[in-house]
């Protein structure tokens, strides 16, 4: 009969542990999965469960304002008589002067003398047949005489060989001409919608009225 009370024991002994356990795994197990909320408040979480945060989107950066201008003018003195106008009209500007790159031109030219007193000769006896030109200062192309600057080939053609006919050695080549234009920027970039700019324009058609960097 001895072991039969021992058995019990021992089965006793087992069932207790068992509840032990579970005594003791059951609170933590609800604590992770069921935290209470607080009251008036959200729900508590575990920082695992947050949300990521959304990164925040950046606005476009404008790649530049552009102003409304008026021109061109050939020289600053024609230009900033303009602006004198715009002001009698009530529209305030300022002059600026930009460097414009030409598309390609045939350039009509005699060649580099061996010194400027020859080249300044030269250009003496060409302005008294009344021929347009002048002699260029510095670079490559210092001591030669422009003729000038044609969109026409069969122009720049025809300059050559009128040169030529008349003694001086002509050549023409292809390049680009960086010329100095004035325009007038408006102040008031919504006074290009007035109509005392439509009126300036009418009178003078040799202008327009464009839009470019404020910078």
């Amino acid at each position: 009969m001895r072991w039969i009370f021992y058995s019990l024991v021992v089965v006793n002994l087992v069932y207790l542990g068992l509840q032990l356990t579970k005594s003791l795994t059951e609170p933590a197990r609800v604590t992770a999965l069921q935290l209470p909320h607080l009251e008036g408040g959200a729900p508590l979480a575990l920082l695992s469960e947050q949300p990521q945060s959304h990164r925040v989107a950046r606005q476009p950066v404008s790649s530049g304002t552009l102003c409304p201008v008026i021109g061109p003018w050939e020289n600053e003195d024609k230009a900033r008589a303009g602006v004198v106008q715009l002001a009698a009209a009530g529209i305030s500007a300022r002059v600026r002067a930009l460097a414009i790159e030409k598309e390609r031109l045939s350039w009509v030219y005699l060649p580099p003398y061996a010194s400027r007193d020859r080249a300044l000769l030269v250009l003496q006896e060409l302005q008294e047949r009344g021929v347009d030109s002048f002699v260029v200062k510095e670079g490559d192309d210092a001591n030669a005489i422009s003729l000038g600057y044609f969109s026409s080939d069969e122009s720049a053609e025809g300059l050559r060989v009128k040169m030529r006919n008349a003694g001086y050695p002509a050549f023409v080549r292809e390049t680009s001409k960086t010329v100095t234009e004035y325009w007038a920027f408006l102040v008031d970039s919504a006074a290009a919608e007035k109509s005392e700019v439509k009126v300036f324009l009418e009178a003078n058609q040799s202008l327009k009225l464009d839009r470019v960097s404020c910078n």
